[in-house]
């Protein structure tokens, strides 16, 4: 095996994460360890599934898990076992946030994202950092401080961009399970907007609560056209006018006539595994909601410095572009309390006048 990412017990079972890609069907050997790193009873044979997650017996005084390729193989590490047992979810709505990479400074569109989705109801952030520069890591740990988010680090072996997405997102279900009721799947350039007036919360509760056969709801999206964050410090106001995504960018496609890069709001306790962009299986008695672009959309603020010329080509296929803004009435204290947040932390101080 590589990594073992983290194990959870729910009670009835345990589920330990890894960063196995490849490896679906293979046959592992669960350990457990006590509070002593002393081996309890002998290993337990599992397979790998789904991909990159081992379901395993649970077995009493256990304080350590891992897996290994052999039924006595060499234990070479050993993550703690997280509780899990009781279903009393914490929050109430929480993000899995894609895979965070590369030494690009992306702190002005982490603040973006995290508050903006605390203007929707979502409560906590899970975030998976394969790498980050230290400047935006300020931003993070002040998240993390105030009990908002929490790190899980990834490890830095796979090169293509998909295996640390899937890896994150089968942690992420299981992280989630018996600790958020309803999670967020979403990527670091994606913003949530309702023409007919929701929140993220609000239409959670509507759409998805009040339908205990759903599972999951999917999002499809339009895209905003956009140039790379600043890579200089924060300067105050002459920052985020310039440069923040959702008050300077508004060139978006037209409405597509297809449902593209899709996004989704899940039960963990109603869903067995999930793709990046869908649920590949439900629980049985679940199924998912594809929701209507008119009542709740994706605006996906897309860089497109790294583009080739057939992007723009299947984005002129869906129509001319057109000019769209995010609403002002929500504009205005989305940027107060960014501004408010960054200030705090990197010290500029500077009028607020928006």
């Amino acid at each position: 095996m590589n990594k073992v990412i983290a194990a959870y017990d729910y009670s009835e079972y345990s589920v330990v994460t890894t960063d196995a890609i490849g490896w679906y069907g293979r046959v592992v050997y669960c350990r457990y360890m006590d509070e002593n790193n002393q081996e309890i009873g002998e290993s337990a044979r599992s397979i790998v599934f789904p991909e990159s997650v081992v379901h395993c017996c649970s077995r009493n005084g256990t304080a350590y898990m891992t897996v290994t390729k052999d039924a006595d193989g060499a234990v070479e590490q050993l993550v703690q076992l997280i509780d899990r047992k009781h279903d009393a979810p914490k929050y109430y709505l929480s993000l899995c946030l894609a895979p965070i990479y590369g030494s690009q400074r992306k702190y002005l569109v982490l603040v973006e994202l995290f508050e903006h989705l605390k203007l929707q109801g979502v409560e906590h952030f899970y975030l998976y950092v394969k790498e980050i520069d230290k400047y935006s890591q300020t931003l993070i740990d002040d998240y993390i401080r105030e009990e908002q988010a929490e790190v899980i680090s990834l490890p830095t072996e796979h090169e293509i961009i998909f295996c640390p997405q899937l890896v994150a997102a089968a942690d992420c279900l299981h992280r989630s399970r018996h600790h958020s009721r309803y999670v967020l799947f979403s990527d670091l350039d994606e913003r949530f907007f309702s023409p007919k007036g929701y929140t993220l919360e609000s239409f959670v509760r509507e759409k998805l609560q009040s339908a205990p056969g759903r599972g999951a709801m999917r999002f499809t999206s339009r895209w905003v056209l956009r140039t790379p964050p600043p890579q200089s410090d924060y300067e105050g106001e002459k920052t985020l006018k310039q440069h923040l995504p959702m008050l300077v960018f508004h060139n978006s496609s037209a409405v597509p006539n297809v449902r593209i890069v899709q996004k989704l709001v899940l039960d963990p306790r109603k869903v067995l595994n999930i793709y990046v962009h869908h649920v590949e299986a439900y629980y049985p008695g679940y199924e998912g909601y594809e929701v209507p672009f008119q009542e709740m959309h994706i605006r996906h603020y897309r860089d497109t410095s790294t583009w080739d010329k057939q992007w723009f080509d299947r984005l002129a296929g869906f129509g001319p572009y057109e000019i769209t803004s995010y609403p002002e009435v929500h504009m205005k204290k989305l940027f107060e309390n960014i501004k408010n947040k960054l200030d705090r932390i990197y010290g500029h101080k500077t009028m607020f006048s928006h």
